[in-house]
């Protein structure tokens, strides 16, 4: 069995990606709000140990596996496994780093979109997996949720009043409806990491162009900057291990808002989903030990 290519022309591998996700929102899904298996933690590599994050992690976290492992074909093989005749992996993308010189003979560096393909354990045979036991949690998701939020070091402030939540750039804060007048506590903690994703963008802190410019309702910027509010929001909660299964449905115009969005823009998904991350390393006080938005596939 011939394993899959490891690399890609850059624009294959965000179609492939992009793809995936305009299917599930074809299907009425809204991806980035099925959470992992918050019992056994967030999708990572079996025998690095490494979690994935940002768009890998919400690739895999869409699969229907019980386990959140997966390995390459390659590694499998290396452990005395076989993926099964007919299983067909998910993409899992990473940069790639090179240097170069320019026309003035000055190196800098490019950065390549690549990608490896892996495989969940459920579909290898022939290995004796050593899985550990679930971890128990210290908190509820809710005092989790309520810890990440008192936990943003340099955040905005937060008020609540109205019966909208919104981020204000010009006075670096968020304002939130109080929580008795939301669906569940799910969707209030929801709503208030997507407003705390918008203010990490503000110019002291990571500066997003999709924040800081001035862009107009339903514009290519701003449909962009949505999307990573959105995608950093799922993350927190995720992080939080809320469930957000039980929290509103979107409308068919927010699905198809993103459709568009997306079948315009093939780079939308990964880009965003990288910011998203960035916002989330900057709310939970996190500094990656990498360069890029994951490093490395395995």
């Amino acid at each position: 069995m011939k394993t899959a290519p490891t690399s890609a022309p850059r624009t294959d591998v965000q179609e492939i990606i992009t793809n995936r996700i305009i299917l599930a929102l074809e299907n009425g899904v809204t991806p980035w709000k099925k959470p992992w298996n918050a019992a056994h933690g967030a999708p990572r590599n079996y025998r690095s140990k490494h979690v994935y994050t940002g768009i890998n992690a919400l690739l895999l976290g869409m699969l229907p596996y019980d386990q959140p492992y997966y390995l390459t074909y390659k590694q499998a093989q290396e452990l005395g496994g076989q993926v099964r005749r007919g299983e067909k992996g998910m993409p899992v993308v990473f940069w790639k780093v090179s240097k170069k010189e320019d026309a003035q003979g000055k190196e800098k560096k490019v950065a390549f979109l690549q990608y490896s393909t892996v495989f969940n354990i459920a579909q290898i045979d022939g290995v004796e997996w050593k899985l550990p036991e679930p971890s128990s949690r210290e908190h509820t998701p809710r005092q989790a949720a309520e810890r990440i939020m008192a936990g943003y070091a340099d955040g905005p402030r937060i008020q609540y009043l109205g019966s909208e939540a919104y981020y204000r750039t010009s006075t670096d804060t968020v304002t939130l409806p109080e929580a008795s007048r939301f669906h569940s506590a799910e969707d209030f903690y929801l709503t208030a990491f997507h407003e705390l994703v918008h203010s990490t963008g503000h110019g002291k802190r990571l500066n997003r162009p999709t924040l800081t410019e001035k862009a107009s309702f339903g514009s290519a910027t701003y449909a962009k900057e949505e999307l990573v509010a959105e995608l950093g929001a799922a993350f927190l909660s995720n992080t939080a291990g809320l469930d957000l299964a039980v929290t509103e449905n979107n409308t068919a115009a927010y699905i198809e808002s993103w459709l568009q969005a997306l079948r315009n823009d093939k780079t939308l998904i990964i880009s965003a989903a990288s910011q998203a991350q960035k916002a989330l390393n900057h709310i939970l006080g996190i500094t990656p030990g990498y360069e890029a938005s994951e490093a490395g596939a395995e």
